[in-house]
């Protein structure tokens, strides 16, 4: 069932820019009934509004830690499996639907080129990061850290490494996620939390992450990347780009853990978060599929994001690796060692 169009002043017959309001009204009209972002069921009848990810109202940092009275209980075992299987399966139909943002976004065949509504998101978006990071210093030092998902870098940074974090402005695509989530740029997917649906929105927050970088290197701002380092090209890049930026300390810490230990944790934090999501105290967890992390198993050295540090380190200018492996353990520094003419 077709829906009129917006209306506007500039409804003139010619092809609506991309990104504008007359642009999602032609491409609502083209939506077949039943499709997850049109206003209606399969069978041609109004689907029933749903409240908006971006007007749930969280409650105050003081109080996300206080049972909310005749609140909703969290899954049971069982349910939690059937919720990631229907997680999984809701996904890959979002992804069949052309949901994602890199495909409803962008303008060219190669899904670079951003719409011009959704670049100056972008840009502000990048504006903002950057502007709470006025304080950190430009003294030309960077940190790459890496490690399987659930590996505990954040844990390292903060307090094992002797590492002031604000000094430093972190680029990590999943805390764009998380940013983009609370301003409602993630599509929404029936059935799913904000960071459920969160893959769809991996490229974007991945060229976001590139752009705050690219602005930092400019002014020699101390940066951290905190990444999986599962592409070696992609991480030799990121080192290349620093040292042609200027930067004269680029420091590398691995954290290390078994994958099946990521697998466990990974669930863990996705059950954890929609519980609070459930409570209406979170945006929910990110959901990471089991065979994703597996496929980052290596024969040699346990990940291929380990084997990438192993590959890399020698471009560090000191290069640290932690195993926390343990669960509620203390990482343990199983390496350390700086290039050979910065120890002269």
């Amino acid at each position: 069932m077709p829906i009129d169009p917006p209306k506007g002043p500039d409804r003139d017959g010619d092809d609506p820019k991309p990104g504008s309001t007359q642009d999602m009204g032609r491409r609502l009209n083209g939506l077949h009934d039943g499709h997850p972002s049109s206003p209606y069921n399969e069978d041609g009848s109004p689907k029933s509004p749903v409240t908006r990810w971006q007007d749930i109202e969280l409650p105050e940092p003081d109080q996300q830690d206080r049972p909310i009275a005749d609140g909703p209980r969290s899954l049971t075992d069982a349910e939690h499996a059937e919720h990631v299987k229907e997680v999984r399966t809701r996904l890959d139909k979002a992804r069949s639907d052309g949901l994602a943002t890199d495909q409803q976004y962008t303008t060219d065949p190669d899904q670079v080129q951003w719409t011009p509504a959704r670049d100056r998101i972008q840009g502000d978006l990048v504006a903002e990061m950057y502007g709470r990071a006025r304080d950190v210093p430009c003294d030309y030092r960077a940190i790459i850290a890496g490690g399987l998902g659930g590996a505990g870098k954040s844990t390292v940074l903060d307090r094992y490494a002797d590492i002031d974090r604000s000094q430093y402005l972190t680029i990590n695509p999943d805390d764009i996620k998380e940013e983009m989530a609370r301003r409602g740029l993630i599509p929404e997917v029936e059935g799913l939390s904000p960071m459920e649906a969160s893959d769809l929105v991996h490229e974007e927050s991945s060229h976001i992450a590139k752009q705050l970088a690219r602005r930092a290197q400019r002014d020699g701002k101390n940066v951290i990347w905190d990444i999986t380092m599962r592409s070696q090209p992609s991480t030799d890049q990121r080192i290349d780009d620093l040292r042609s930026s200027g930067y004269t300390s680029v420091d590398g810490i691995f954290v290390e853990i078994p994958v099946e230990k990521s697998v466990a944790r990974a669930d863990a934090r996705h059950r954890e978060g929609h519980d609070g999501y459930l409570a209406r105290k979170s945006l929910g967890g990110r959901f990471v599929p089991e065979d994703v992390i597996r496929r980052q198993a290596d024969s040699e050295w346990g990940s291929v994001n380990r084997k990438t540090f192993e590959a890399v380190k020698n471009k560090f200018d000191s290069c640290s690796i932690y195993d926390n492996s343990v669960d509620g353990g203390v990482p343990v520094l199983v390496e350390a060692s700086q290039r050979e003419e910065e120890a002269l």
